[in-house]
């Protein structure tokens, strides 16, 4: 199974739609890595993903698990320390999430002023330092962001550059309290997934290759092959984050909800974990279900929080997606038939390694 293992709220950026890490207590890590380790080594496949807060404020604490914890590694990060893991570490990771949310000036602007930079120059450092994995730019999407020309962006960079693009909208733009225009702007970016389509599309008609855009990707494999999927970042499923105090939640984005919070390390084997939270309607009566799964299990059980007819305005963006995806198979399947892509693209991660596949 895959944990997330929260090794510090704190971060070291103040980002326009976040602001830095949860406020609750405690922030820093109360168990020892003893104390993980004799949890961890119950699973005989874990996946650990650190996470924060930005987890790179503790890169000792870090490498001093992965040396004593036999797994795999992920990391999710802001970028701005990539340089100071050690290259042996570097090495082992299998993914590395890096948050770039498109262009110099949106990046810049969202995040931080230089970033965008700064995280260029990083991830070339960790190429040259031997890092062979899965590097995955991770976005996230506020209101007013052109996601056609961002991903488009991200996908073109080259030496540096990335393997595969994911991005998140920004959840806060859905609350209650929210500022008005969410609807006009949905409408946006909705055209902008029709446009992204298809390019990716057009793109293996010319190149005979799957560009990386992970949601595309995802999505495609099981309509292709007529899956049905649970929820597709598998939290509460296979999926879970642990606490700093070690206690385990479903979902590493809502660790302050009860309903999210489903046991601990000292008194909870990872095979009991399972399916302590779920998703719930109205989610599991929607005819796109099977292929969506649900999309969020957080904002699943926290949609009365949301403003009005949040919850739908959210959905009809997935809904979106799946319907111009469907509309491209014949295409694909084409493609695939006469032997100008190769099928295997599509089972996209080899192992769940962060990215959500629904934005």
């Amino acid at each position: 199974m895959h944990y997330h293992i929260i090794l510090t709220k704190e971060c070291n950026l103040e980002c326009t739609y976040c602001g830095g890490g949860s406020d609750t207590e405690p922030g820093e890590m109360q168990y020892s890595i003893p104390d993980l380790k004799q949890f961890i080594l119950k699973d005989e496949n874990p996946v650990l993903e650190f996470y924060g807060g930005e987890p790179l404020l503790r890169i000792r604490t870090m490498q001093q698990i992965m040396r004593e914890i036999p797994a795999k590694y992920v990391v999710q990060t802001n970028g701005i320390f990539l340089d100071k893991i050690e290259p042996e570490y570097i090495r082992k990771f299998h993914s590395i999430l890096v948050s770039i949310d498109g262009t110099k000036d949106v990046t810049d602007r969202n995040r931080s002023g230089g970033l965008y930079d700064w995280i260029l120059e990083n991830i070339k450092l960790i190429r040259e330092r031997g890092f062979s994995g899965d590097l995955v730019a991770r976005m996230t999407v506020p209101r007013g962001s052109d996601i056609f020309g961002n991903v488009l962006h991200l996908l073109s960079l080259n030496n540096p550059g990335f393997d595969h693009v994911h991005w998140q909208m920004g959840f806060e733009m859905f609350w209650e309290d929210c500022e008005p225009g969410v609807e006009t702007w949905i409408k946006e970016y909705n055209s902008g997934i029709t446009s992204l389509v298809k390019w990716w599309v057009s793109g293996m008609e010319r190149t005979g290759k799957v560009p990386g855009i992970v949601p595309f990707i995802g999505i495609t494999c099981s309509l292709l092959k007529g899956r049905h999927e649970r929820l597709r970042c598998g939290s509460g499923i296979d999926f879970f984050a642990i606490m700093p105090d070690g206690r385990i939640s479903a979902c590493p984005v809502s660790i302050d909800y009860e309903f999210s919070v489903i046991g601990s390390i000292f008194t909870d084997e990872p095979s009991d974990l399972c399916n302590r939270a779920c998703v719930k309607e109205p989610c599991t009566s929607c005819d796109i279900f099977t292929v969506c799964g649900g999309r969020c299990l957080f904002v699943n059980h926290a949609r009365d929080m949301l403003m009005d007819n949040g919850y739908e305005i959210i959905c009809s963006t997935v809904r979106h997606l799946v319907t111009e995806l469907k509309a491209s198979l014949p295409t694909i399947r084409k493609l695939i038939q006469t032997g100008v892509i190769d099928p295997s693209v599509f089972e996209y991660p080899e192992l769940n390694n962060g990215c959500e596949i629904i934005p």
